[in-house]
């Protein structure tokens, strides 16, 4: 007479892990995505606070000094939390006030930021 064939548990208990394994595999995945997602975002107000900030500075320059004619300031940020953006502000003859901030490196950066404001 045969015995009956056991194990069925085991075999269960080894797909539960598979598939949990996937599933948190998922999860993780898309949780990172979004991580990701949001620090660029991030990135992205920093850069733009710090043209507008460039801005203020020409604005400065041009009240309290009288002219900002071709005048340059270019800085880089060193915070432990604003390392990497870069301030380029010019000033031209017609005291027109650009400034541009960067974050990061165009070709070798895939989360590379740049905003540039014109003001008058």
């Amino acid at each position: 007479m045969k015995q009956p064939q056991q194990g069925f548990a085991l075999i269960a208990a080894i797909v539960m892990i598979v598939v949990l394994a996937a599933l948190a595999g998922v999860v993780a995945s898309i949780t990172g995505g979004q991580s990701a997602s949001q620090q660029l975002e991030r990135t992205t107000m920093m850069v733009e606070a710090a043209a507008q900030t460039g801005v203020e500075w020409g604005k400065y320059q041009r009240t309290v000094a009288g002219s900002c004619a071709s005048a340059s300031f270019p800085y880089t940020l060193t915070s432990i939390s604003l390392s990497g953006i870069r301030i380029l502000v010019t000033c031209n003859a017609t005291n027109k006030i650009s400034s541009t901030a960067t974050f990061g490196v165009l070709a070798s950066s895939p989360d590379f930021v740049e905003r540039n404001i014109t003001e008058p």
